[in-house]
């Protein structure tokens, strides 16, 4: 079985850890971008890899770019969406710019992997949080 290869962006190192905790030791690849830029280029050269994302929107409006960006590009990718900024307001534009599904941080490990778990169900078929 070959791993996932999951995009994350984020430009707080630690959620890395928060990501490979709530993944609980599954075969995956993680591309980690720490700029707008760098995931962009992740998407242009293996956005068709890409089973699934997750951006971390703290440190701006950036991330909305990019999520309306990454969603117009590969309608199908699921995308994961966190934040602890505003997060009522983003969570409802997140969802309108294509974020499959919306956390609000911090975030409890099993809540995370419950959530990536719903990332690869088919719409419509989500589990709920």
């Amino acid at each position: 079985m070959k791993p996932r290869i999951v995009l994350l962006y984020t430009r707080d190192q630690n959620f890395d850890r928060v990501l490979t905790e709530a993944l609980g030791g599954t075969r995956v690849v993680v591309l980690t971008a720490r700029s707008v830029a760098d995931a962009l280029q992740i998407v242009c050269q293996r956005g068709s890899e890409l089973d699934f994302a997750v951006m971390d929107f703290d440190g701006g409006c950036r991330g909305m770019t990019l999520l309306s960006a990454v969603h117009t590009c590969h309608q199908q990718l699921p995308i994961l969406v966190t934040t602890s900024e505003n997060a009522e307001h983003l969570n409802v534009i997140a969802h309108a710019n294509g974020a499959r599904v919306c956390l609000n941080k911090p975030i409890p490990a099993a809540t995370f992997a419950n959530a990536i778990s719903d990332l690869s169900a088919p719409l419509g078929q989500l589990a709920t949080a």
